[in-house]
This record gives structure tokens, C-alpha cells and sequence, in this order.
């Protein structure tokens, strides 16, 4: 889904990349901040739903997103297909992809400990139609990933929220929801995959003063504007 064709504001939510010196648009406003979208660099890679860009990439064996809830997962995962296709909604093909495989997931880590957190349904939005399926969390529950699926089924994009949508059993949340929380965060699962991954590998690069890689200094450049 191209942020034109969002029906929600686009915005990124992420951490602060001044140890990485981009202060000046990455600035620490907290454990995250919601960055201004059109300013973001574009992905550095061609998205065709296969993560070739990130099998080559190394393993980590702390803060992997994959590791908090495996078990939990792997076993929300056959609910999900099955809620999915009783909608007759298919979820995006490189979202099943990532889900199922512990290899892919080691090689991604977040610095504020996010781990993969599967809904084993689609949740209905509130207001304006489409689903929601919880597949990221914040290790303290301040904010939340989802894939947003359209009521047809035929279009998917990535949005972020401060607020916990799941199933009745896991809701949490004593105030209403407001949808209006919601934003826009990538075209596609995959491109979120990416651009996470790589802010996380820049991050930790700038903070444990090991080189940076060169796809991340590229990344940096754009930022800047160098890279233009």
C-alpha cells in the first residue's frame, strides 16, 4: 500500500539515531519518537517478498526479536491462517514467510527489546473497515506493530499504534480505543522488516563502536541528505 492510499497519517515510529550523529532529524525525544515519514530514506533494496537481502545477514544471539515468545508464536500462527481464510482475506506471503522461520527472525534485533508478538486473529478496525494483526510488541508495552489488511484482502500495509488491539481473551486495555492513534508505517510487511532491521543494525553499530556497515552509512548519508 503506497502512503498515498493510507487511510491513516504516516509517521515513523522509532528510536533516537544521535549516537549515529543524525540528532538533527533523529533527535532522543524518549524510548521512541514519531519521526516525520517523508523524510525517512528509502529502502535500500528491491522488495520481492523473499528477504534475499536478509538471509546473508549475520545472526544475533542477543535481542533478536524472535526469541521472547517462539513458542507462543509458532503456535498462533495456524489460528491465524485458519481466521484468515474463514474471511477469505490471504495474509501477504512474505508475512507467513518471516513467521515461520527462527532463522530469519536471529538476524533481526532491536534495541529496546521488541519481540515478535502474533495475534492469532484479525481484529476488526474500529471505524473505516480493514483488519489488524498484532505481530510486533514493545518489551514494555508502550507501543505496538500490526499489519493492516484492507476488507478485500487485496492490499496490506504496516501501521504502528500506543494502543493494544488483540483478541478479547488478551485485551488488556481498560479505555476505549481511539483509531486515531493509529499511523502509517510501511508500503509492506517486508519494507518494514527492512527498515527496522537496518536502524537497529546502525544503532547498535554507532553504540558498541564496531564498523558500520556500508549499507548503513548509506543509509546515514541519505538521512543527512548526502546520499541524495
Amino acid at each position: 500500500m503506497l502512503p498515498s492510499d493510507s487511510p491513516f497519517p504516516c509517521h515513523w515510529w522509532g528510536t533516537s539515531l544521535e549516537n549515529a550523529g543524525l540528532g538533527d532529524v533523529r533527535p532522543d525525544v524518549g524510548t521512541y519518537g514519531r519521526y516525520e515519514f517523508d523524510c525517512l530514506p528509502p529502502i535500500p533494496f528491491e522488495m520481492r517478498g523473499d528477504f534475499d537481502w536478509l538471509i546473508s545477514a549475520p545472526e544475533h544471539a542477543d535481542h533478536s526479536i524472535g526469541e521472547e515468545k517462539a513458542t507462543e508464536n509458532a503456535e498462533a500462527l495456524p489460528r491465524l491462517r485458519e481466521a484468515s481464510a474463514h474471511l477469505e482475506i490471504k495474509l501477504p506471503e512474505a508475512f507467513t514467510k518471516f513467521m515461520e522461520s527462527p532463522a530469519l527472525q536471529r538476524r533481526v534485533q532491536s534495541n529496546t527489546d521488541c519481540f515478535l508478538d502474533l495475534c492469532s486473529e484479525l481484529v476488526r478496525l474500529p471505524t473505516g473497515g480493514g483488519y489488524l494483526v498484532r505481530f510486533l510488541a514493545d518489551s514494555q508495552g508502550c507501543l505496538f506493530w500490526y499489519l493492516y489488511l484492507t476488507s478485500d484482502g487485496l492490499d496490506h500495509a504496516v501501521v504502528s499504534s500506543p494502543e493494544f488491539y488483540g483478541t478479547e481473551v488478551e485485551q488488556w486495555q481498560d479505555e476505549p480505543l481511539n483509531p486515531a492513534e493509529i499511523v502509517y508505517s510501511a508500503e509492506s510487511f517486508e519494507a518494514f522488516i527492512c527498515r527496522f532491521w537496518l536502524e537497529n543494525e546502525v544503532w547498535y553499530s554507532a553504540w558498541q563502536r564496531t564498523p558500520m556497515p556500508t549499507i548503513g552509512r548509506e543509509y546515514i548519508e541519505h538521512y543527512r541528505g548526502d546520499g541524495a
